[in-house]
Parts: C-alpha cells; structure tokens; sequence
C-alpha cells in the first residue's frame, strides 16, 4: 500500500500521511503530494529527512515550511 507525503494550505500541520487510496475523497481535494513512499515506515522516514534537511537550512522556524517543501520535492 502506498502512501502520500501531503501539505494542506493554510493548516497548521506541517505534513500528512494519507493512503494513496484515500486521495480519491473529497475531503483530501486541497491536499497536494510532495511525496509517495511504498509503505508506512518509508513515509514516517520521509518525513524525518525533510523535516532535518529544512532544519539544517533554515533552523527551527516552520513558518515557511509548506513552501520550501513544495519548492524541494517538485
């Protein structure tokens, strides 16, 4: 099962996981994928890296997160 690594405008989480099969739902419309991984493990994994490379970056100031991501994994 795959899942998707997703930013939501204007949310104060910084990322979800979602299933891939759950996209289809009305409710994910205003999701966008940056990211897929082939299971769970994979995803949380994905979300360590990204959340470490922003970190090195731009220290711990999530405030522009979403863009970077976006910026990054596009």
């Amino acid at each position: 099962m795959e899942y998707c690594l997703c930013i939501k405008p204007n949310d104060k989480n910084l990322l979800h996981i979602v299933k891939q099969s759950d996209l289809r739902s009305v409710h994910y419309a205003a999701y966008s994928v940056i990211a897929t991984a082939s299971d769970e493990p994979e995803a949380f994994s994905i979300v360590a890296e990204l959340v470490q490379d922003f970190c090195d970056a731009h220290g711990t100031d999530f405030s522009f997160f979403h863009n970077w991501a976006k910026e990054v994994r596009t």
